[in-house]
């Protein structure tokens, strides 16, 4: 269906044809897909649009005219912003209204946006690419599935199963590749039946850098049943309060490769970090 276009010929005198039209749209008529790849509406960042808004430099809300109906891409905030300001209210609101994009494509589309005024965090920007068919993204999601882990991807709220940081879960996926990652995670199941805490970054850049330093050197039962009597809190907090005057992810590998050893000397692992 190809929507009237409503702009003037100015860019068309110049040869431009831009992907989208200018249209205006009334608010009723737009659509959050929060289920399938957009954020929640922030109250406190809709507050703070309203109280600031300045029309000389508000953007157009980028829209996708698919099946009929219009999907918000980027600029829900700015949306509430609008109608905040209007009493609460819906009214018309000119709009970049693109046609033509499937609902992968605009998951896609919202995943690259620049976001200045309203960065997407690491677990937001992961579900659209995985909604949107990005073949890394879905690697890395099926990798996590694999050892039985989840994703909190709107909420940094740590849960039983799920990791929250995903912004540092998929940084270390990228740097000790699949198979270090996959090993790390269950052997963190293994010793902690999957507490919350397990899941912190300090634990995940620790045991995945342990793993990646003593590969085919370490017994998995020895290393799950140390770990087992550590609560994972203290990854944390000798890494935090760092004893040996570590750098990096290196406090954080200190206090799971002195619990591997223990008071023992026998089948020690040499410190190579």
């Amino acid at each position: 269906m190809r929507l009237k276009n409503d702009t003037n010929n100015f860019a068309a005198s110049f040869n431009i044809t831009p992907p989208y039209q200018m249209l205006v749209l009334h608010s009723k008529m737009l659509i959050y897909p929060r289920e399938l790849y957009q954020r929640g509406v922030q109250r406190k960042r809709v507050e703070m649009i309203a109280a600031d808004f300045n029309e000389y430099v508000a953007n157009e809300p980028k829209v996708s005219f698919r099946n009929g109906r219009y999907y918000v891409v980027d600029g829900q905030h700015t949306i509430e912003g609008r109608i905040l300001r209007n009493g609460g209210k819906d009214l018309p609101i000119l709009c970049k209204v693109y046609t033509g994009l499937t609902m992968e494509q605009e998951a896609l589309f919202f995943a690259e946006q620049n976001g200045h005024s309203a960065p997407l965090t690491a677990g937001i920007k992961l579900r659209a690419k995985v909604v949107g068919g990005d073949a890394p993204s879905k690697a890395f999601l099926a990798a996590t599935n694999r050892v039985g882990l989840a994703f909190n991807y709107d909420s940094l709220q740590l849960s039983d199963y799920r990791i929250s940081c995903v912004g540092t879960a998929l940084k270390l996926y990228n740097q000790m590749g699949e198979k270090i990652y996959c090993e790390a995670l269950r052997l963190i199941v293994a010793a902690w039946d999957g507490k919350p805490d397990s899941f912190r970054a300090s634990v995940l850049r620790g045991m995945m850098h342990f793993v990646e330093l003593y590969h085919g050197e370490f017994s998995e039962e020895r290393l799950i049943r140390a770990l087992g009597s550590v609560h994972p809190m203290e990854i944390y907090r000798v890494g935090r309060d760092n004893p040996a005057k570590l750098p990096g992810w290196k406090k954080y590998v200190f206090p799971i490769y002195m619990a591997y050893n223990g008071k023992g000397r026998k089948d020690a692992l040499p410190m190579k970090f």
